[in-house]
């Protein structure tokens, strides 16, 4: 039955008030309603200076929320990014890896979202960009391992 759901996470770079703010969004665009357990988002390839504390590199938010049929859920993560990245005093870049957690009719799934490279100052977005081409790389490598 999981197979039905439209589920689609990702990263968007959303106006508010003024400000520019980095968010998860959680896209149900099935005709169920989803558990929401956590988000899990990585930094890699991390280009930092002047950090104020050691990069954890990794958080996990609890989301802990149902999704309604055909509705949408965001959840702001610049703060959380900015604290991965171990507060840094300037710009920092690295790309960005996002795994849900979700339950739907009892059965827990998994979806990622496409994998984007930000650029940020404090928690400020300077610019977000796809990174597919580090998506397509992995699922290349993991084929040629399940050889």
């Amino acid at each position: 039955m999981a197979a039905q759901i439209k589920f689609q996470p990702r990263i968007e770079i959303i106006r508010q008030d003024d400000w520019l703010n980095l968010a998860l969004l959680l896209v149900n665009q099935s005709s169920f309603t989803v558990w929401i357990e956590n988000a899990t988002i990585t930094l890699a390839d991390l280009d930092v200076q002047n950090q104020f504390a050691t990069p954890r590199g990794c958080f996990r938010h609890q989301v802990l929320q149902y999704i309604g049929p055909k509705e949408t859920l965001t959840v702001s993560v610049a703060h959380a990014v900015y604290d991965a990245a171990g507060r840094p005093q300037g710009p920092y870049s690295c790309l960005l890896f996002t795994n849900i957690q979700y339950s739907v009719f009892n059965e827990w799934c998994e979806a990622s979202a496409t994998t984007c490279r930000i650029a940020m100052a404090a928690m400020n977005v300077i610019d977000l960009q796809s990174a597919r081409w580090y998506d397509k790389k992995v699922k290349k490598q993991q084929l040629l391992t399940q050889r």
